[in-house]
């Protein structure tokens, strides 16, 4: 019964992704194809590191949601199975978007998302300058 409902929201996902992609790209027009498609690859690697945490914290609350008591049971014992690392998996994952940075243990984290918009913004400009001057010097 599960690997049904996986399957079935994975391909509602896959779905979902590639009428997006068609929209997307028939809404912008067939003849600047490639600048869109530059563009959009930078977009979708931008996005993919902001979707990244939402997927996997939807997956891991699907888990735990779903294996409640045996993840809060936090024993750490000889018969470990890993629930226990889930669900503080999960609780560190509630907690991070509170914090801009957090630097402890060796370990420093930082959210690249300002950096990530002035490099979208830049890849933007110049593909726009590019397709503005080869515009132009087809009227010449």
């Amino acid at each position: 019964m599960y690997i049904e409902i996986w399957v079935f929201v994975l391909s509602l996902l896959a779905a979902l992704l590639v009428g997006g992609l068609i929209g997307h790209l028939c809404r912008l027009g067939i003849g600047n194809l490639w600048t869109c498609l530059k563009s959009l690859g930078v977009s979708i690697r931008n996005r993919l590191v902001d979707y990244w945490y939402m997927l996997v914290f939807l997956a891991t609350t699907i888990y735990v949601l779903a294996n409640f008591k045996v993840c809060i049971d936090l024993s750490f014992t000889e018969d470990f199975n890993g629930n226990n690392l889930i669900f503080l998996f999960w609780l560190v994952l509630i907690i991070f978007p509170m914090f801009d940075s957090f630097e402890g243990f060796g370990i420093s984290i930082k959210k690249r998302k300002q950096n990530k918009e002035e490099d979208f913004l830049t890849t933007e400009y110049h593909n726009n300058l590019i397709h503005a001057q080869k515009k132009g010097g087809n009227h010449e």
